[in-house]
């Protein structure tokens, strides 16, 4: 009996454990992310009180979920996001930005503190209801994957802010044009965003081209590594 309560209770610590382990494999398994770091992007600013300098921080946002949340800088907070633009009704190049998302979406669905923020362009026909039904016939994951409407005018301006394309335009299919790209946000609240061969921040990323794809999901896990690094910094002071 004493045999089988041991085998029993070490099957059941395998359960617990082994789920942890894979994943921390799986996202880290690529050589080097512990020791990589992401660039800022953007200008440094001068703190007037003390007259350093502070990274770019991304410029307050006030908008809601598709499941009638608020969401902003605040609750984002302590979160390493992916952000796009889009609209529901686009007939171009939505459906192809949405489906490699999903892709990065599943690939760290196991990482608590990572989400997508998807924000739309057209607002007016965007509501809250018509951004859940979306994501419904989709079956974009609830938790992770965050769709947000707001003021138009303000969207319009924090993308600008966030170096991306968010307009209205007759001429364009769907009567509106965005940036395929997306952007990284870290736990700060800053951009982030590799260099490239030439040594010059790439800062944002193409999530149509495979291999900018490639890039942010790498990126992403330099990321996860700086925060869990940090975290694990902070419990040892």
């Amino acid at each position: 009996m004493e045999v089988r309560s041991l085998l029993h209770r070490a099957v059941l610590i395998a359960v617990l454990v082994l789920p942890a382990l894979l994943y921390i494999f799986f996202v880290y398994g690529q050589s080097g992310v512990f020791f990589q770091t992401l660039d800022y992007v953007g200008p440094k600013e001068v703190l007037i009180a003390s007259d350093d300098t502070s990274y770019y921080e991304i410029p307050s946002f006030d908008f809601t979920s598709s499941a009638g949340q608020p969401v902003s800088n605040a609750t984002m907070d302590s979160t390493i996001y992916v952000v796009s633009f889009f609209f529901a009704t686009c007939p171009t190049i939505c459906p192809a930005m949405n489906f490699h998302l999903n892709r990065i979406e599943r690939r760290f669905k196991g990482y608590p503190q990572f989400k997508l923020l998807s924000i739309t362009v057209d607002p007016e026909k965007d509501s809250v209801s018509a951004l859940a039904l979306y994501k419904r016939i989709n079956n974009y994951n609830a938790d992770k994957w965050i769709f947000a409407t707001g003021d138009q005018d303000h969207i319009y301006e924090v993308a600008k802010k966030l170096y991306l394309n968010a307009f209205e335009d007759q001429t364009a299919e769907g009567g509106f044009l965005h940036s395929t790209n997306a952007i990284l946000i870290d736990w700060n609240g800053r951009i982030r965003s590799r260099k490239d061969d030439f040594g010059n921040i790439v800062g944002s990323y193409d999530v149509l081209d495979v291999t900018q794809l490639n890039d942010m999901e790498s990126d992403i896990k330099v990321l996860i590594a700086e925060l869990e690094r940090e975290k694990h910094n902070l419990l040892d002071e």
